[in-house]
């Protein structure tokens, strides 16, 4: 197929919507691979379809293509082209295998509470999709050590206590390489005795129980 008729096929096809997206896909495809827009004279093929292809932006068009270069028709009109889309980013993310049936891949869908829920792809959202990929692809949090945090929340009442209506300091700590680090900001000059007074009372303090 030219470059004139894949465009014409491909131009046709956008006006049938989304159940003409494999096909599209898959005429988009032809164009890259061969690259057809450049024997013609394109700079590049983003070129070409954006002055030819006007119906579908250029995200869509790659979307439609890579879901198109790796799924039949069949699982595309099943499951749409996006759904596809974001569940092979989430493979990609997890370094798992696709599997011959989709919808049966589970998908860790993390929640607003913080908890995470095991659904098969089937029953999974775009949205839901893309926020477990985001979920795999962020690094694990590294979290202060249970015997640091107890020391940090006397560091953070004693500059509280001490600073309150003096100056707006601020206090935060995190982890690196299993040491614990203290951040303080907006410390003004002359109240550095006061810090050093802060301080030494978060670290005397000790924890007391009430009577029951």
């Amino acid at each position: 197929m030219t470059l004139d008729e894949a465009t014409s096929t491909m131009n046709v096809l956008v006006q049938q919507g989304s159940t003409a997206a494999h096909q599209i896909g898959t005429l988009y495809n032809h164009i890259v691979s061969r690259k057809l827009a450049e024997l013609a004279g394109y700079k590049t093929s983003r070129a070409y379809f954006n002055k030819h292809v006007k119906g579908l932006s250029q995200a869509t068009l790659s979307a439609y293509g890579t879901v198109a270069r790796q799924f039949p028709e069949s699982v595309c009109t099943q499951y749409g082209m996006f759904n596809l889309r974001a569940l092979i980013s989430y493979v990609e993310a997890t370094g798992g295998a696709m599997g011959s049936d989709p919808g049966l891949l589970t998908i860790d869908v993390p929640q607003e509470d913080g908890k995470v829920v095991t659904k098969p792809f089937s029953d999974c959202s775009v949205e839901e999709v893309e926020r477990a990929t985001r979920a795999k692809k962020a690094p694990p949090p590294v979290r202060v050590p249970v015997p640091d945090q107890a020391r940090l929340l006397f560091f953070e009442d004693s500059l509280f206590r001490n600073f309150n209506g003096v100056a707006q300091v601020r206090f935060s700590a995190h982890n690196e390489d299993g040491k614990t680090f203290l951040n303080l900001q907006n410390v003004p000059m002359q109240e550095v005795t006061r810090l050093i007074q802060a301080l030494q009372e978060g670290l005397e303090a000790q924890p007391s129980l009430l009577a029951k």
